[in-house]
């Protein structure tokens, strides 16, 4: 009965680990929220990795998946405050607001060459 319940909670714990990676993957598809989905998506797989332990019943699995979702949380936290910084420091600088991102000077310089040759 246990292993049975083991096994319920490690498929249920692997749905959604399985989906916060997705969910990841799709922010990042997003030009805006490009990192964050990145950082999100890698924050999930070792909660994947947990949640096999839990399914096969490994101890070591677990606590390893665990341990590493734990420090990629904390990396993710981290990370964040340094982007929410960068941020709200470029908003009151005027020369960065002129700048464009990579992504974006390369979509003006492509509608700029159509522009040209059409």
């Amino acid at each position: 009965m246990l292993t049975l319940l083991l096994v319920f909670v490690g498929l249920l714990l692997l749905l959604l680990s399985l989906a916060g990676v997705a969910f990841g993957v799709h922010m990042a598809l997003d030009d805006r929220t490009r990192e964050q989905g990145m950082f999100f998506a890698i924050w999930w797989i070792p909660a994947v990795a947990a949640s096999i332990g839990v399914l096969v019943q490994d101890r070591v699995t677990v606590t390893i998946g665990v341990s590493c979702f734990v420090f990629a949380g904390v990396a993710l936290l981290l990370e964040h405050r340094t982007s929410h910084r960068r941020n709200r420091s470029k908003r009151t600088s005027s020369t960065a607001a002129r700048k464009r991102s990579p992504s974006n000077n390369a979509k003006h310089q492509l509608l700029n060459q159509i522009k040209k040759n059409r």
